[in-house]
């Protein structure tokens, strides 16, 4: 070892002499002869660039322990002999290491304030001041001598580049500022210049390469780095080739690359841009954005690619625009594995991208998916992995939290607006945690007015997929508010792939309001038209603390009639209702009731009600089937109160027209009950059957104004929907007792026939006349009265037994004397005239032309004919605008 240390000791002082001596025979004899070397030193230049080379003076130097050579007026020509290139001044620093490898090496070249062309001719070939650069592998001498100095440095440069093959005008860039560093085969290079003012401020390109030759750029790695200031992105496509096609966009930008083996894997940009319209691939329209910044990053490896972005904010030139959010796109399509890919995002704004994505270089059928559900809302945080074709992907695994998202219905899949919360999900399974304000479900397959409005919905929602189409769903707790409803869910419901699978669902409703019903009604094909119709228009409001649903089985066989093949129930005590059972009747208000729908019935029992403050007990609203054609509603009930309240419902309902309006103008006072059934067909109400009667007890009933009250009358009222009838109705009348019966007759027309004692006080109110003080007694009548076609017939007949005339003979009579007594009062056609005739059986016979004037009977014409024996007919005089009630002509009994 001691040898060995003394050989190396040896060596070294050797290499340490011999060095010191090449130095001291450069500064002391070679450079400072220099100019006499020059033809040696132009030759060897024009060798390395392939050009002839003048130089017109050099210089040399020392700089440290290196020498320097300057060369001046240094002129380059090319094969023509002409010169592309003329330098001022070049300073090279030569590099020790020229010693070690035997060809010139330059520690730094430095050249100032050059001026030349770059060109590239029309087959694609570089051409720097006229010297070929060619792109033929091993014909790139001069470029791989470029990467063996140590430091070049370009200053104040001025180039101007023309692109021969792209048929593009001349491009000059001013101030120019280039330095290459090389040591071995890594390379820096620093690059600034300004283009012209149209094109922007400036830019400046920043780069760490490794690389040994031009020969094999393929084997290339390094980083880049470009920035932009102010510019014009669309103004350089004349010279740059995009990645995607750049139509118009202003701004500035900063750009880091990655290379490797010669391919860009992955890149960075810092965007503040605005008007952007750039097209992102084939067949797809252009991206338009009225602004957008923050950074993007892309990068490519193994076949995949990665996008995201980092405080990204942009608009769009139409729709809304997202705030700065960050995410994160992974995507490696099918090679030996299936497609794949990974999302993840931070307060993302959905519907700006969803508009902007039919411009995204998104895979067609994600595109058309987007479209149709139209996502909106944002996502707090959010992580999504598929392995796949979406969107039928494979494999899925997502985790999100979200706030207010909303996408549109879909197929058989509802839609929704508002929902807050969070979602936990894979392929095979998942849940969805709701925590949501105002939010709306979509459910156009099953309501006409498709969207529901929720004040609240919290809850859980589970599910999970068995096979390829199979797919099970679980409400373990699921709680909801709205203005018209609020209450609790759960169940579950399965679907196997056919039919429309089977459900368990239970509904509890704490809080309840009819006011809106017909909002929540299935559609028309639902439930069929004419049953939604009518509940929409039957049920006008009320409210319940307690409403239950209770659906289970399979839903191929709802509304499930056999009961063992499952269960359909909706029950609901109610309060305060409102329901018009039938249009034209009257409602019934201030309902406490039991609704329940059960299978293909449906079922209100009212305990108690009111009809235009009658109140009613004991009412039945059904429909014993809504599967059958024609449906039927079926109406029954009772009613107990004022007699006027009653009269007031036949004048307001149909009632009036079935018994020919024999009500109208009657008052009563007293109380009564009603019993109602209604058979009603609702697809065809005209062929509606109604049975009903009305008993009262001790009433009190004015039965037209110029007659006397029917005082303490009792009895009962019947009518269906073409008949009615009296029965056994009994009071007292014209001072004496009488009892009614009567009713439709088979010619449509209604007859009433009242039967019962007149007393003459009683009568004072038809014949309150001087003669009454003559008379004196009582005596039997009949009254007939028949109503048909509007007119009203009257006729009376009375033995007049019972009753003393103190008149002259010859109508003085005694009290045990009968004198039948028949008056008759027939309507004409049109209703404005009467006929009233009287006939005092074998006595005398009296006819009267009475006319109807404003309200009263004003007599047109009255003849009285005798009996025989008795002389002429006497002629009553014609007093017309004389009533025949109250006010006969006076005549002077002695004179008679």
């Amino acid at each position: 070892m001691r040898q060995l240390w003394r050989a190396i000791e040896i060596l070294a002082w050797a290499t340490f002499f011999a060095f010191a001596a090449l130095v001291l025979v450069l500064r002391f004899w070679l450079l400072p002869h220099v100019e006499s070397y020059r033809g040696d030193i132009v030759a060897a230049i024009s060798r390395t660039l392939g050009a002839p080379v003048k130089i017109g003076a050099i210089e040399a130097g020392w700089l440290g322990l290196r020498p320097q050579v300057s060369l001046f007026d240094v002129r380059i020509q090319d094969a023509q002999g002409r010169e592309v290139l003329v330098l001022p001044a070049v300073d090279n620093v030569l590099a020790w290491r020229s010693l070690l490898v035997g060809r010139l090496r330059l520690h730094s070249l430095t050249i100032d304030g050059p001026r030349l062309g770059v060109r590239r001719d029309a087959a694609g070939a570089l051409h720097v001041a006229g010297i070929r650069v060619s792109d033929v592998k091993g014909e790139h001498r001069f470029t791989d001598w470029i990467l063996d100095q140590e430091e070049i440095v370009v200053r104040n440069a001025e180039i101007e580049w023309l692109d021969e093959k792209r048929a593009a005008p001349p491009l000059s860039l001013s101030g120019l500022e280039l330095r290459l560093r090389n040591a071995g085969s890594r390379h820096s290079i620093g690059l600034s210049a300004r283009p012209p003012a149209a094109l922007g401020s400036g830019f400046e390109l920043r780069a760490e390469l490794s690389g040994l030759s031009a020969d094999d750029l393929g084997a290339w790695d390094g980083r880049m780095y470009l920035e932009v200031g102010y510019t014009d992105l669309a103004g350089w496509r004349a010279w740059v080739d995009y990645p995607v096609d750049v139509q118009r966009g202003q701004g500035a930008l900063r750009l880091w690359a990655s290379l490797a083996k010669g391919e860009v894997t992955g890149a960075t940009a810092d965007l503040a841009l605005a008007g952007v319209a750039a097209i992102l691939g084939k067949d797809l329209p252009p991206l338009e954005l009225a602004a957008v910044s923050g950074r993007i990053q892309a990068t490519s490896r193994d076949g995949g690619y990665e996008l995201a972005g980092r405080k990204l904010a942009l608009s769009g030139e139409r729709g809304a625009a997202m705030e700065p959010a960050d995410f994160t796109v992974q995507w490696k399509p099918e090679s030996k594995l299936p497609e794949h890919g990974a999302l993840s995002a931070k307060l993302l704004q959905i519907e700006p991208i969803v508009q902007l994505s039919e411009a995204l270089p998104l895979p067609a059928d994600l595109r058309k998916l987007l479209a149709e559900l139209a996502p909106r809302g944002r996502l707090l945080d959010a992580s999504l992995e598929w392995s796949g074709k979406l969107p039928e992907a494979a494999k899925i695994a997502a985790r999100t939290r979200f706030a207010d998202l909303a996408i549109n219905p879909r197929g058989n899949i509802p839609g929704f607006d508002g929902l807050s919360g969070s979602i936990d999900a894979s392929e095979a399974k998942g849940s969805v945690q709701l925590a949501s304000r105002k939010a709306g479900l979509y459910l156009p397959q099953v309501f006409a007015e498709a969207r529901v409005q929720l004040d609240t919905l919290d809850g859980q929602i589970e599910w999970e997929r068995k096979g390829e189409r199979e797919i099970g769903l679980r409400i373990p707790a699921l709680a909801f508010a709205n203005e018209d409803f609020e209450g609790k869910a759960s169940g579950s419901y399965a679907y196997t792939g056919e039919g429309r699978g089977a459900i368990d669902l239970s509904v509890n409703l704490s809080q309840v309001s009819g006011s809106h019903f017909a909002r929540y009604l299935p559609r028309p094909e639902i439930m069929g038209a004419a049953l939604r119709d009518y509940l929409a228009g039957a049920i006008l409001g009320g409210q319940s603390n307690d409403a239950r649903l209770l659906l289970k089985g399979d839903l191929r066989d709802f509304p499930f009639t056999d009961p063992s093949k499952g269960e359909f129930k909706v029950s609901a005590r109610v309060e305060k209702g409102a329901l018009e059972y039938v249009k034209g009747w009257p409602q019934i208000q201030d309902i406490d009731a039991e609704l329940l729908f059960e299978r293909d019935r449906m079922e209100i029992v009212g305990r108690s009600g009111a009809v235009l403050g009658a109140r009613i007990a004991d009412v039945r609203v059904s429909i014993p089937s809504m599967l059958s054609r024609p449906v039927h509603l079926l109406v029954s009930g009772q009613a107990d109160g004022p007699t006027s309240e009653f009269m007031k419902y036949i004048e307001s309902s149909p009632v009036q027209g079935m018994i020919g309006g024999a009500t109208e103008g009657m008052i009563a006072t007293g109380r009564g009950k009603l019993r109602l059934k209604l058979d009603l067909p609702l697809a065809d109400l005209r062929a509606s059957k109604v049975s009903g009667d009305y008993e009262f007890a001790a009433n009190d009933v004015i039965l037209h104004a110029h007659l006397p009250p029917l005082e303490r009358a009792s009895g009962k009222l019947s009518f269906t929907e073409s008949t009615m009838a009296v029965r056994d109705v009994t009071g007292r009348m014209f001072g004496g007792a009488v009892k009614i019966n009567g009713g439709t007759r088979p010619d449509k027309a209604i007859e009433i026939v009242a039967s019962g004692d007149a007393t003459v006080a009683g009568l004072r109110m038809l014949f309150d006349h001087p003669w009454r003080r003559h008379f004196a007694g009582s005596t039997p009548y009949t009254a007939t009265i028949v109503l048909h076609e509007g007119r009203t017939r009257v006729s009376v007949d009375s033995s007049l037994r019972g009753l003393a005339s103190a008149l002259p003979p010859p109508l003085g009579k005694s009290a045990a004397v009968a004198l039948p007594l028949h008056l008759e009062i027939v309507p004409s056609e049109g209703g404005a005239r009467d006929r009233v005739s009287l006939r005092l059986e074998g006595l005398a016979t009296a006819e009267l032309l009475r006319r109807r004037h404003a309200g009263a009977m004003v007599v047109q014409r009255a003849t009285v004919w005798l009996s025989p024996g008795s002389g002429e007919p006497a002629r009553l005089p014609e007093r017309p605008g004389t009533l025949v009630y109250g006010s006969l002509p006076a005549f002077d009994l002695d004179r008679w």
